[in-house]
Order: structure tokens, then sequence, then C-alpha cells
């Protein structure tokens, strides 16, 4: 019995919330609520419906049930069983406005490593590999639009926000927020399961970690992402990603790719210093007073948060093990 008690005590100990708190334990609840989620599409799209995950509706439903489960549902009960702040404070409009504006350099970066990784990736004989979630459309109208933006920014947005800048975010104390800039984009390419976006995204994680921390707030970081979508809408004629559901071989890719795609980088470069400096100005007038003194920690993210080493646990290692094996099924072929 003391054997039993003891083995129970073990798996409490490492499934509750942690107090102190720390940012891998909600890494495995993420990825179990990603496995609920693509059994429970599994078996909607095995023939309850008359469409495809791949349609425009078909890709809505699936973003929403992924994004419930593995990010929404997580956070939210993060958030009321640990009494931990996951959305942030309000610093102003500002901060808010500059995030949105910052939007056109990640859209830069997003499209741009896109097109590139995805021909080399042809270049050398690689397959199309498509993402975990994708949609094809052949015509596209105002509704159609406007359920695009939804499902593949906003809904997005919103959940990978709250999880990511919120429940993983508060696991880092402020003394460890440098390697939340290592940390928080790679669990953001692990839970992306798209391989020709891998560099874009990571890149783009860096840059949502600094207009997290600056903007104080995860909708800073939502701002930014829609503020990408938007740039797209309006340069698409300019810059345009590649659809993978449109190629087969490296030669459909247009040459005239790279005539954009080179310059766009350069200027997401210059555009993310100016933001950055822009957004650390914000950021250092909030945190002081009118006598120029800091604020005290007990305002600053990450109170409740242990050393970032303690993130190292059997809740992550079980949350990525989980990952892993979807990444193993998405190259095997293997569609949600």
């Amino acid at each position: 019995m003391d054997i039993l008690k003891s083995a129970r005590d073990l798996i409490l100990r490492a499934f509750r919330i942690p107090k102190p708190y720390n940012w891998g334990y909600p890494v495995f609840y993420g990825a179990a609520g990603f496995a609920i989620a693509a059994l429970i599409l599994k078996l909607m799209f095995s023939g309850a419906f008359q469409f495809s995950s791949t349609s425009l509706i078909g890709c809505a439903i699936t973003v929403i049930m992924i994004v419930m489960f593995a990010f929404v549902a997580p956070s939210v009960l993060i958030a009321e069983r640990g009494g931990i702040c996951i959305t942030g404070h309000y610093t102003g409009i500002g901060v808010l406005i500059l995030s949105f504006l910052s939007g056109a350099p990640v859209y830069l970066v997003k499209v741009s490593f896109h097109n590139i990784l995805t021909s080399l990736w042809l270049r050398f004989g690689g397959a199309v590999m498509f993402p975990a979630v994708f949609y094809h459309v052949d015509g596209l109208t105002g509704q159609t639009l406007l359920l695009e933006i939804l499902i593949d920014t906003i809904v997005p947005a919103f959940g990978f926000s709250l999880f990511f800048f919120g429940a993983v975010w508060q696991g880092f104390s402020e003394n460890n927020k440098r390697l939340a800039f290592v940390i928080v984009p790679l669990l953001m390419a692990l839970f992306a399961f798209d391989l020709m976006d891998v560099i874009s995204i990571l890149i783009i994680g860096w840059w949502l970690c600094i207009v997290r921390k600056n903007s104080g707030n995860i909708y800073g970081p939502i701002l930014a992402l829609i503020g990408s979508r938007l740039t797209g809408i309006m340069i698409d004629s300019i810059l345009y990603e590649i659809d993978l559901t449109t190629i087969r071989v490296y030669s459909d890719i247009p040459s005239t790719m790279y005539f954009a795609t080179i310059p766009a980088i350069i200027v997401a470069v210059i555009l993310f210093a100016f933001f950055r400096k822009s957004l650390g100005e914000f950021y250092a007038a909030y945190n002081a007073d009118i006598y120029g003194d800091g604020k005290g920690p007990e305002d600053r993210d990450g109170g409740l948060a242990n050393s970032a080493l303690y993130g190292f646990n059997v809740n992550l290692i079980l949350g990525v093990l989980i990952l892993i094996v979807f990444w193993i099924l998405l190259t095997k072929g293997v569609r949600l």
C-alpha cells in the first residue's frame, strides 16, 4: 500500500499545477489536447461530412478544434486553477498600434523564407511536404476571404498568443526572460507541424517574444499577426506565398519569385530594427514612474515562476514525445 500511495503522490505532483509555476508544465497539456483534437477530427472526417478536411469549411472546423483543445482549454484551466494572469496588463494604445504595424516585416519574413525553403527543398529532390492543416480554394470572394482571415489568422493568433505568450510565457521569471526568447519559438515550431515554414516560425516567434515583452500583454502578438495578414492582402501582387497545392516539382516555381523575396528580407530586417527600438522606448517609458524609478518585481511578468531549469520536467518530456509522434506521422503522409 505504501508503494501505491507513493506512486499516486508522484503522479499527482507531476501533473498538478506546480507551485512555483514552470514553463514546461503546459506543454504536456497542449500536446495532449492536440492529440485529442486529432482523434476527434479523424473520426469526424471519416465519413460524417460531405466535404474534406482540406476544403475551406473543413479547415475551419480543424483549426477551431485544434485551437480550442490544444491552446485555449489548457491555458484557461491553468489560469483559473493556478491563479496566473496569462493575458498580461494593459500598457497603452501606442504600443498596440506599433505591434499591429510590426506585422508588415512579419509577413515579409514568413513569405520570403517559405518561398526560399520550398524552392531549395524541391531543388534538392524533396517531395512537397504539406503542413498538418491547410486548405485550397479555387475562387476567392469577399465571404471566402473573411473566412480565410478568420481561420488562418484571427483564431490561431488568439490561441497561439494565449498559450505561448500567456501560459508558457508566465513560466519564465523576469530574470529568465532571455531563455523565453529561445524556448518559446522552438515550442511554436514544434506545435506548428509545418516543415516548409519552420525557419520563418522561429524568426516570427522570436519577434513575437519581443512584442510580448514590450507590450506587456498577449494582445501585442495577436495584433502583430493580424497586421501581417492584412499586409499580405495589400501587397499580394508584389510578394506572394507559393501555394503548395499548385506545385509538384521545382520547375513549377517561377524564377521571378527571387526578385521580390531577397529585397523583402532586407526590408524586413530594417523594419524589425525600427520597431524594436520604438517598442523598447514604450516599454522603458511605461516601466518608470514619474520619479524615474522602475516598477517593483511584483508588477512584472513571471512573478509566480520557478527557475527556468524546472521547466525541463516529466510534463515537458511527455508533451514533446507526443508531438514527435505526430511529426513522424506527418512525414509519412498521414493527414488529420
